[in-house]
């Protein structure tokens, strides 16, 4: 990994955009295909008429049956706990346990299904906890497909040009020309970087966007929120007319949904997921949030708006009533807009705390937790604190069973890719994180004076 990415940054501009969509190319196999298309027709041609209800208890059949049958963790707990399918309701449900990141991540191995899942990924999540996850083909299709139809039907489609505002490290720390971005051309998509959102380089993001003229802006909203705030300041326009944006992530507030429609003229459309592969989540033209149904259940859990999310398109690691992190409003709330799904109120659970880095600019919360992915769940949790412009603490709770001496130089390379060389990055390996007042656990800690 890291020799493909030194001959990456070390390439001229012009190979790193063929790599880049030679990269493309990969994922769109992946993403698209007969399941894509069968899923696609599906949607567009169902009855919404229908108690979403019973496609969801037959779903959640087809799952558990086909868990029980192919992954280890769960053909043990379903026999410890005696639990008999089918399920005859969707209350059923919650005579299976509570799953844990903690379990999913000591047990990885058991969760991964016998079956062949060649889509492999790694997520840091909102709990800065890594962990690995594989999807079957079919799966990531299917969710494909209820992704680009939410945007079907706020008139986006498949194939449109589309910038994307994203936390992958498309460009080297030091590099001069102001040219930020590369493209992704067999999905016909602009990759700008999230990591040079100084003022000084807004004119040029500008300026290509104006060259692009992408139909739709996705991506991490904090940074569209930058250029909206240029746009504004300076009394600017695109030169070209968006069909909608579509933010990624993050938690968008009602203040930057309007800033970003103000600075942008286009609305905002807001959707939930996660590389996990938690339910989608989608807004709809009356500004409704809609859990796509086929796609799995969410459950309220505890106190303070906590929910456990099970999903259908895991088969890969199947995900059962999993303590995701992340918390929500739940309503009983109808729509008129057609969608038969159940209506979520808000999103409440996804942060968009930042370190500023004197050459990145800033580095959001949901970058800085993709650090650990090089680490093989060695691991626990993640902090960092900020107390001056070049000055940062990394805190890691280690296993104490998996991390070696070598993990450090891992830590302290990926935050360097992240913030830039010229940060000072102090690791620091604790037992336990502190807690705030309210009891959360911060994966970001601003402490600059």
């Amino acid at each position: 990994m890291a020799l493909k990415e030194d001959f990456y940054y070390k390439s001229p501009i012009f190979i790193q955009n063929i790599l880049t969509s030679i990269y493309g190319k990969k994922l769109m196999q992946e993403r698209y295909g007969p399941e894509y298309e069968a899923k696609m027709k599906d949607l567009r041609e169902k009855d919404r008429t229908v108690d979403y209800r019973i496609e969801q208890l037959e779903r959640l059949n087809a799952f558990l049956l086909f868990v029980q049958a192919h992954t280890p963790y769960y053909q043990k707990l379903f026999q410890e706990h005696d639990i008999r399918l089918p399920f005859t309701s969707l209350e059923q449900l919650k005579t299976i346990p509570i799953l844990e990141k903690e379990t999913l991540r000591q047990q990885n191995e058991a969760f991964m299904s016998n079956i062949d899942a060649p889509v492999r990924g790694r997520t840091g999540g909102t709990s800065g906890k890594s962990l690995q996850v594989a999807f079957v083909r079919e799966d990531v299709q299917e969710r494909m497909a209820h992704l680009d139809y939410f945007k079907e039907l706020h008139g986006f489609y498949s194939g449109m040009r589309r910038a994307s505002f994203t936390g992958r490290t498309l460009t080297a720390v030091d590099q001069k020309k102001p040219i930020f971005w590369r493209m992704n051309r067999p999905l016909n998509q602009l990759l700008l970087s999230i990591f040079h959102m100084k003022e000084e380089n807004f004119p040029a993001y500008i300026a290509e966007l104006n060259r692009f003229r992408p139909a739709a802006l996705d991506g991490t909203p904090t940074a569209m929120l930058e250029i909206a705030q240029y746009l504004l300041k300076n009394n600017l326009r695109l030169e070209f007319q968006l069909v909608a944006i579509f933010p990624t992530s993050e938690t968008v507030t009602p203040e930057m949904r309007h800033l970003l429609e103000e600075a942008f003229q286009a609305p905002v459309f807001d959707q939930y997921g996660s590389s996990e592969g938690a339910p989608i989540i989608s807004e709809c033209r009356e500004r409704k949030l809609h859990l796509h149904h086929e796609t799995g259940i969410i459950e309220p859990y505890g106190e303070g708006g906590e929910v456990v999310v099970t999903c259908f398109t895991t088969r890969g690691t199947p995900l059962i009533r999993y303590r995701i992190g992340d918390r929500m409003t739940l309503s009983d709330e109808r729509c008129s807009c057609g969608l038969n799904g159940p209506v979520i109120e808000s999103i409440d659970g996804r942060g968009t705390s930042y370190i500023v880095s004197e050459k990145r600019g800033k580095v959001f919360e949901g970058d800085i937790t993709t650090i650990a992915r090089e680490l093989p769940n060695s691991v626990l949790r993640l902090q960092v604190e900020q107390y001056a412009l070049n000055q940062v603490t990394l805190r890691y709770i280690p296993d104490e069973q998996r991390f070696v001496p070598k993990h450090e130089k891992i830590l302290l390379r990926e935050m360097q890719k992240l913030l830039g060389s010229s940060m000072q990055v102090t690791l620091e390996p604790v037992r336990q994180m502190k807690q705030e007042p309210n009891g959360k656990t911060l994966i970001v800690r601003q402490s600059m004076k």
